[in-house]
């Protein structure tokens, strides 16, 4: 850092404003620590929580629901939004080969719409999947095929999940299923089919969530107005472009501000969000080669939301549509009516967002927004849901390393950059880019707090990220 700039000194600065950092933020101000600066890089707070607000209509980056099993997550939520935080009851389906299936999937939808041959085979495929279990499941393609069977892989996982992440399934780690899917199997499908069990402990089928009546950035918005009236400072549109270090202590960091002009903050303690790859690519000295060759062999996916405001006033009855069907670009569409009617001021209009998953040196990042914008409104209209003619307003928001990448073999990269993060003595890595593990809002918030009760030597510290 060069000396002779503009430089501010903090006890703990915490890049990004998301859930892990503003929960990092909210246990160091519940200790009495509000010499704090929250550093973001886009001009609201919630990071891939945030909520949009565009011409009066609120969309999401992608839809978000509040679930968790963790008592004090929850209390947070419901003390930081009382009445504004709600109960909504989930709908979603999967769309695939032109028809509609429930998801969480239910035998006798899959019987009917798949017909009675293809319904013969998935059943065969999975008596086959439980007899000749592998002992050892590598890949995602292999722990799928063992929990359902290769006929239900290939309709209702291979395509959708090759679209999100843009690599074949046999090079996606068995890690990603664990970690999104665990507990799910078909048995436990037939159950809940069967008996209509509702909150039975699995996320992916839990039939109702909590919602902030505004939007997810509510949830964030909320929560940052706290911390600054308590003391903390808050620096968006704000872009951290180094990292100076001296051996193992971070001594600063640079920052870039939307007018152009550098910054440099000090501090006592660094909490980063930012990628856990692009924190080694960003340090000054740079370490050693084989950490810089582990940052480099990480993967992240981009992401394109299509955000558009239809003239019409009930468009499909779920909250979000995953679309398995391979020859269609789009991944999910959300209906953020169906989260809260207030996300449309105008209750004839709806609010949908079309989501890409992409990677920025390829393909569609580079297109216009044009092309995207006609993209999705021609792919929602085959789709049967909209008219082209429906679609009033549209936007195009890309979000860069929103998902890391589960590709086999990167579990020892991660590791190794673990590792040598831990030996930084000042310096927390955070949250879903910062740990490189594909977590939910309550598991990056509590990675924040957790965080900060190192920090403060809290009873129980220190806490496993």
């Amino acid at each position: 850092m060069n000396p002779s700039r503009n430089s501010k000194s903090y006890e703990c600065c915490i890049i990004g404003a998301g859930p892990a950092g503003l929960g990092a933020a909210l246990e160091l101000v519940k200790h009495g620590v509000t010499d704090i600066v929250i550093i973001d890089k886009n001009k609201t707070v919630g990071g891939l929580a945030r909520t949009d607000i565009l011409d009066s209509v609120r969309f999401d980056i992608g839809p978000h629901r509040f679930f968790t099993r963790n008592k004090e997550v929850n209390k947070i939520w419901h003390d930081t939004l009382g009445e504004d935080f709600r109960s909504v009851s989930r709908l979603t389906r999967i769309f695939y080969k032109k028809r509609y299936f429930n998801y969480p999937l239910k035998p006798s939808d899959i019987i009917i719409k798949l017909g009675l041959l293809e319904s013969l085979d998935a059943i065969f495929g999975f008596i086959v999947a439980q007899i000749s279990r592998k002992n050892e499941t590598i890949t995602f393609e292999d722990w799928i095929i063992r929990k359902f069977g290769r006929k239900l892989y290939e309709t209702f996982f291979k395509a959708y999940t090759e679209k999100v992440w843009g690599i074949p399934c046999n090079q996606i780690s068995a890690e990603w299923a664990v970690r999104r899917i665990k507990g799910l199997d078909a048995l436990e499908i037939i159950k809940n089919s069967l008996w209509g069990s509702r909150n039975n402990g699995i996320k992916t089928l839990a039939s109702e969530f909590d919602y902030p009546v505004l939007g997810a950035g509510q949830m964030y918005n909320a929560i940052c107005d706290r911390l600054l009236r308590s003391g903390a400072q808050l620096m968006l549109d704000s872009r951290v472009v180094r990292f100076n270090r001296k051996d193992n202590i971070i001594q600063s960091v640079d920052i870039l501000q939307s007018d152009g002009g550098e910054i440099g903050i000090t501090a006592k303690q660094f909490f980063s969000s930012v990628p856990l790859a692009h924190f080694f690519q960003m340090l000054e000295p740079e370490d050693a080669s084989r950490i810089n060759a582990a940052a480099g062999a990480l993967k992240y996916r981009d992401h394109i939301t299509v955000e558009l405001q239809v003239a019409r006033e009930a468009v499909f009855p779920d909250q979000w549509i995953y679309i398995h069907s391979p020859d269609m670009q789009i991944t999910r569409i959300a209906n953020y009516n169906n989260f809260s009617r207030a996300m449309s001021q105008d209750n004839r209009k709806t609010a949908l967002s079309a989501e890409y998953f992409v990677f920025k040196d390829l393909g569609l990042w580079s297109e216009p927004d044009k092309f995207l914008i006609d993209l999705a409104a021609g792919e929602l209209e085959e789709m049967g849901l909209i008219k082209k003619c429906e679609i009033e307003k549209a936007w195009v928001v890309r979000e860069p390393e929103a998902y890391p990448i589960y590709q086999v073999g990167f579990q020892e990269q991660r590791s190794l950059l673990k590792s040598r993060v831990e030996e930084y003595l000042n310096f927390y890595s955070i949250g879903r880019a910062g740990m490189h593990k594909y977590d939910n809002q309550d598991h990056a918030l509590m990675s924040g707090i957790s965080a900060s009760r190192n920090y403060l030597k809290s009873e129980g510290s220190p806490y496993a990220l």
